[in-house]
């Protein structure tokens, strides 16, 4: 007994059938589900859009670790100097990512935003902590409560009861 599909290829090989062939439909450049993350995630870029332009506005011009320059003609620059005092990663701390005291302004030019960046030691070190230190204290109530199990330990002693 034959199958369907193999009598209709037995057809097309012998000439009584023609195969149509299929379209081609090609790969979406980006997924449905893609799409809706971004679509949901908008308001929360632009708020941070928002906040980032409202920081650049505020800036002195002068790091606040090594008194180097932070300005800029350029806008991407000027933003470049913006360091969160807390990371807005969505895995750290996205509720605070706009906080209006979550920022620092430290140049890129002598790598200060870097190294604030680079671990939580490196940034205790730097003169710039006693600033982050009291900006932490007024950010950490509105830290939303599950995000709080990522404050490292060099910050965790500067609220929490001894």
């Amino acid at each position: 007994m034959i199958s369907d599909y193999m009598r209709r290829r037995q057809q097309i090989k012998l000439g009584h059938v023609t195969e149509k062939p299929k379209e081609a439909k090609g790969i979406a450049p980006v997924s449905e589900k893609k799409l809706q993350q971004i679509a949901e995630q908008k308001p929360i870029a632009e708020l941070q859009e928002e906040w980032y332009q409202e920081k650049v506005k505020q800036q002195t011009g002068v790091c606040m670790e090594c008194g180097g320059p932070t300005t800029s003609e350029e806008y991407k620059f000027k933003k470049a100097c913006v360091a969160h005092v807390l990371p807005k990663r969505k895995n750290q701390f996205p509720s605070v990512a706009t906080h209006p005291f979550n920022d620092l302004e430290l140049c890129c030019v002598n790598g200060c935003h870097p190294n604030y960046d680079k671990d939580w030691e490196t940034a205790s070190q730097m003169k710039v902590w006693p600033i982050a230190v009291e900006k932490f204290k007024q950010i950490y109530p509105a830290i939303h409560p599950s995000e709080r199990k990522h404050l490292p330990e060099v910050l965790k002693q500067e609220v929490e009861p001894k």
